[in-house]
């Protein structure tokens, strides 16, 4: 495998520049949100998220993971069974997200009161409801391609839903405000909607273009049990650790009015960390998370040819860039991310958040790359274990010690569950690609 040629490369820099772009965009975007809705109404807005994430959990990642290896697979002798991945997993996948999606609308008013304790997200819930089969297809269509890697698709569709997204919004709210009526997150919602079914008619539209080897084979039943054998696991774990990630959202702002602040006040503070703080550390990790994306065919077909030198070299150089791209990320974030706060946020708490929260960067690199490469191998009961343990400190963390000690105490437990799982992750693929060179890893 001459990597010099590999289409990895190609793959990530595409992925990497039109991530670039989508952050600068959505940066931009939380920015105005911030100032359109303030800290209280984002951290609704970000408090509703989590429906979302179940359902892409629930109905399509672990599906869009398993349509990806083994379009990979079967891409260089059949594409015919390439196509009968896709459109297999495909039609699974949208099935469980118009069931997800039903049930969410038509419960939408219990799960804000009853599962979020905020009855004034209901109007959210509905909307993102009907976000969840759209993000099944083009959730697949990109799994399709990432298999093919042809990720110049996957990347102007990221680039189509994020223009669309704030260009919607944007237009709103000049609406609104000629009109004289306020701006709410109600109308923010309505742009990831139409952001959304943006993306959705591209990806359509380029595979309908794009369809020119008719799939003379219907689709078999035998694909069924093939996708499954990776998308269940893969599922589980997504769908275990969206869980836990979306009671631990729902469980800060509760955990922050035992120690004291007010209702407004927690839910302020849980908007300036997911609504500033994280997008803002977050914005680097575009590249890794581009390289992660590529790597997961590549290192599938590395394995099935038996070529484990590529996936020791994958590993070792992985480990050298996450730490170097990592710390020197960390280091930016620690000397201006009060600068950043102020400057750009017009929040002090901000500022202080980004600076303990950029610690994260070279162990986030490094997370998401060995994952990557550990589900290239097949290990997704790895991935699972290992993610499971981080939220469980992240967990304990939220708790018992913010009612304690505040808000600061969950910052700490973020840090040490990544720092735990990047080296869990990464010390489990020495110990699988230093088995005797004889052995397949």
């Amino acid at each position: 495998m001459q990597r010099s040629k590999h289409p990895i490369y190609a793959g990530a820099l595409c992925l990497t520049l039109s991530g670039l772009l989508c952050r600068f965009i959505g940066f931009y975007y939380k920015i105005f949100l911030s100032r359109a809705i303030g800290a209280k109404e984002l951290g609704l807005y970000q408090l509703s998220m989590p429906l979302l994430g179940i359902g892409i959990a629930l109905a399509n990642s672990g599906i869009h993971t398993a349509i990806s290896k083994y379009v990979a697979g079967a891409s260089a002798t059949s594409k015919a069974k390439a196509k009968n991945y896709l459109y297999t997993g495909l039609a699974v996948s949208l099935s469980l997200g118009l069931g997800y999606a039903l049930i969410c609308f038509q419960l939408a008013d219990y799960i804000a009161t009853y599962i979020f304790f905020e009855p004034a997200i209901a109007g959210l819930l509905k909307i993102l409801a009907f976000c969840v089969p759209l993000e099944c297809i083009h959730g697949c269509i990109n799994g399709y391609y990432y298999g093919l890697q042809k990720a110049i698709i996957p990347s102007c569709g990221q680039c189509i839903e994020q223009l669309i997204r704030v260009g919607c919004v944007f237009g709103i709210y000049y609406l609104l405000q000629q009109e004289n009526t306020p701006f709410t997150k109600t109308h923010a919602m309505y742009g990831l909607l139409l952001g959304e079914l943006a993306a959705t008619l591209y990806y359509l539209t380029v595979l309908s273009f794009q369809s020119h080897e008719k799939c003379h084979k219907p689709i078999k039943e035998k694909f069924l049990p093939e996708l499954f054998q990776m998308a269940v696991p893969v599922t589980a774990t997504r769908l275990s650790l969206t869980f836990l990630t979306s009671f631990e959202n729902i469980m800060i702002p509760l955990q922050l009015v035992c120690f004291g602040l007010s209702n407004t006040q927690a839910l302020s503070i849980y908007g300036i960390y997911s609504g500033m703080a994280v997008p803002m550390v977050f914005f680097p990790t575009v590249l890794s998370n581009s390289i992660a994306v590529m790597l997961l065919p590549s290192i599938s077909r590395a394995k099935e040819e038996g070529k484990n030198s590529y996936i020791r070299h994958s590993v070792s150089l992985g480990f050298t860039l996450c730490m170097l791209l990592g710390f020197a990320c960390a280091f930016f974030f620690y000397c201006f991310g009060g600068f950043i706060g102020e400057t750009i946020f017009h929040n002090q708490v901000a500022g202080i958040y980004i600076k303990t929260l950029g610690w994260l960067c070279p162990f986030l690199f490094l997370g998401v790359t060995m994952s990557s490469i550990l589900n290239g191998l097949g290990n997704t009961k790895d991935t699972f274990f290992i993610s499971l343990f981080a939220a469980g400190i992240r967990l304990i963390f939220i708790m018992f010690f913010i009612r304690q000690f505040g808000f600061r105490a969950f910052l700490l437990g973020v840090l040490i569950s990544q720092i735990t799982s990047s080296f869990l992750s990464y010390g489990r693929l020495v110990f699988i690609t230093q088995k005797g060179s004889d052995q397949k890893v």
